[in-house]
């Protein structure tokens, strides 16, 4: 937008008092639009349940995001390092099937296991919260089945990123035996 008011005023000798006044308001008219719209929806439960590999972690991602204003702090700390883990497994499922016992233990720990835990803990009462339940608090169960979802994740990313080393260290083998072995003769 400024671009094209620099051209205009370049080509009719400045643009003046008023063409600046115009050129603000369309650019705060485009910011307004541009910002309202479009409007992405909230993940839902149910949305991340049914969600396809490539978008799962995002979309569990945002709404983890929408649920730190009612949990917690020692549970919001937990779901941003889980937040973490998230974008490093996410360019890892793109490369799974939806078959794969890898692709099925994600999306039930992310899609099911991850937003049943932090709902049951949210349709408790506030005043139940903070009392003592079998040994623990609400508080502590969610904050301890957040730091247990959080190391399953860690250890289903290895296990994809094993795969492709494997796959990796299979290459690198295979090339030193075809083209160094073939240097030497």
């Amino acid at each position: 937008m400024l671009i094209g008011a620099g051209i205009v005023g370049a080509v009719i000798d400045g643009i003046g008092f008023w063409g600046v006044m115009i050129t603000g308001i369309a650019g705060a008219a485009a910011a307004y639009v541009l910002m309202r719209y479009p409007d992405m929806p909230m993940p839902t439960t149910e949305s991340l349940r049914i969600s396809d590999l490539e978008t799962l972690a995002g979309k569990t991602e945002i709404w983890l995001e929408a649920q730190q204003p009612l949990l917690p702090a020692p549970a919001v700390k937990i779901m941003q390092d889980i937040g973490v883990r998230l974008d490093q497994l996410a360019p890892q499922l793109s490369t799974l099937n939806e078959g794969d016992p890898a692709a099925r233990e994600v999306r039930k720990l992310v899609g099911e296991h991850l937003p049943e835990l932090i709902n049951g803990y949210k349709r408790i009462p506030a005043h139940l919260k903070q009392q003592d339940n079998k040994g623990k608090t609400p508080e502590e169960q969610l904050v301890n089945g957040l730091k247990l979802i959080d190391r399953e994740i860690e250890t289903v990313t290895g296990q994809i990123a094993r795969g492709e080393l494997d796959k990796l260290a299979i290459r690198d083998r295979y090339l030193e035996l075809k083209y160094d072995g073939a240097g030497q003769e």
